[in-house]
């Protein structure tokens, strides 16, 4: 996302926060306010990068087809005579037929397995007489060899299947006579040479199985579901979560029994976008698939409002009804309001009555309190340019006791502005995406980043944390 879309997404931060709003029933008439003071939060800081896993679990199911074909069901051939080693007498012919490939994965091995069922015949030459023959396998029941081929899958740059085939054991099916052909006139079993030939016709189609596997194309189907990410979810009225997918990476690819599972990860930076229009979807190119790095999950950062009629209620529960004596008189704090002031100061209007009557102002800066998710004004003071006549009035109010109790007890809650955007982020990120994609999703931390003085309430800026990822439906 470019600076400028970061910049005008960030420029609705009010009506975001509205939306993240305390529940308030009834508002009172906004303030006159100085033209000095901020009408939304500026930008924020660039968010680190999130990470979305996206494990495939991977059909091999196409790779065994494309083996199939590449792999001869039938080697050597009765007509095809070979040498026994360096000895010119000996000869032997054999003639296979291999079964049906069976395929498990193990670690990051998909592993292949078939059965091939031979006849073979030895030859041998006397120095006087003719050529002696005799074979094995010529019944109903043939010696048996074992092939196990292996290839870690991987995915190329360019969203091929990309393979490393290569043989891991050529051997009889078993121990027992029927699998070793026993040539009895040669007084040799020539299972070994039949297992080396077998092993050297299989070698001989590796490169045409690893050129067969890369023709595997993904490309159409990543595309789909890169588009369906790059879609805007609506988390609220006039609220909507932007995931922003950047980048593409695989991790080491591991799988057990049937399942392959690919470990694609998305780097994303996600926004929070206030607007009653849909946010415009960025269409951007499916990049190249990059290698996994590592990442602690998701950052998404939001802003939260503290609205001031809440503000004002919620100080007026604490403070009023209160009583303070000073110097022998005595008032009763009757309404507390909560009103902006610049350079991102707060103003409270206390209102008494009793031995006096009257409204006091006090200013200061609001500061977080993460430890209680609470907003405190520990400076809180009185506005003496403001309150002069008064207090000249009425000396006796400008009291440390009524200053220190009013700013022990400005306190103004934050922690349901921080469930409700976490609740809003879970909805938004616990759902389908079109037919293929699902998205899950926990937020691990809701922290503060910043408070602001705005128009329209206190802004509460914080980062939602989270571990969150993709569910694949396989077509």
């Amino acid at each position: 996302m470019t600076g400028t879309r970061l910049t005008r997404c960030w420029r609705s931060a009010a009506t975001l926060a509205a939306a993240l709003t305390l529940p308030a029933c009834a508002r009172e008439a906004p303030s006159t306010v100085p033209l000095q003071l901020e009408v939304a939060a500026p930008p924020p800081a660039p968010a680190p990068a999130s990470r979305f896993s996206v494990p495939l679990e991977y059909d091999f199911s196409a790779v065994l087809r494309q083996i199939e074909q590449i792999v001869p069901k039938h080697l050597g051939s009765m007509d095809s005579v070979r040498q026994m080693g360096d000895n010119a007498r000996r000869h032997y012919a054999f003639e296979a037929t291999r079964g049906p490939f069976t395929a498990f994965a193990d670690g990051n091995l998909l592993h292949l397995r078939a059965t091939i069922a031979y006849q073979a015949r030895g030859f041998i030459k006397p120095p006087v007489g003719p050529t002696i023959s005799a074979g094995c396998g010529q019944g109903s029941e043939r010696p048996r060899l074992v092939v196990e081929l292996a290839t870690p899958l991987t995915l190329t740059n360019d969203w091929h299947l990309a393979s490393r085939a290569r043989i891991v054991s050529v051997a009889p099916a078993s121990t027992a006579a029927r699998d070793h052909c026993d040539v009895s006139i040669l007084h040799k079993d020539v299972t070994e040479q039949v297992v080396g030939a077998a092993r050297a016709g299989l070698s001989a189609q590796l490169s045409s199985i690893d050129r067969k596997v890369a023709a595997v194309d993904l490309t159409a189907r990543v595309t789909e579901w890169w588009g369906l990410l790059a879609r805007p979810i609506k988390l609220a009225p006039d609220v909507w979560l932007v995931l922003g997918p950047e980048r593409l990476s695989i991790g080491r690819v591991s799988g057990h029994s049937k399942l392959l599972t690919v470990p694609v990860s998305l780097d994303a930076h996600p926004l929070v976008v206030a607007g009653r229009e849909e946010p415009a979807m960025v269409k951007a190119a499916l990049p190249p698939l990059g290698r996994d790095t590592a990442s602690d999950g998701f950052h998404i950062v939001m802003d939260g409002m503290v609205d001031y009629a809440t503000a004002s209620r919620e100080l007026t529960t604490v403070l009023g009804a209160r009583s303070f004596t000073q110097s022998g008189h005595t008032v009763t704090l009757t309404r507390v309001s909560v009103r902006p002031q610049t350079r991102g100061r707060l103003g409270l209007a206390a209102d008494f009555a009793g031995d006096a009557r009257g409204t006091v102002h006090l200013v200061g800066t609001p500061r977080i309190d993460r430890a209680h998710d609470i907003v405190i004004v520990p400076d809180l003071d009185f506005d003496l340019q403001s309150d002069s006549k008064l207090l000249q009035t009425y000396s006796w109010m400008k009291s440390d006791a009524l200053r220190n109790e009013l700013r022990s007890r400005a306190r103004i809650p934050i922690a349901p502005v921080l469930a409700r955007g976490k609740a809003l982020l879970l909805e938004g990120l616990n759902r389908k995406i079109g037919d293929a994609l699902t998205l899950s999703a926990t937020v691990d931390s809701v922290a503060v980043r910043g408070l602001f003085v705005t128009r329209d309430g206190l802004t509460v800026r914080a980062e939602a944390r989270g571990q969150a990822g993709v569910g694949v439906k396989q077509r």
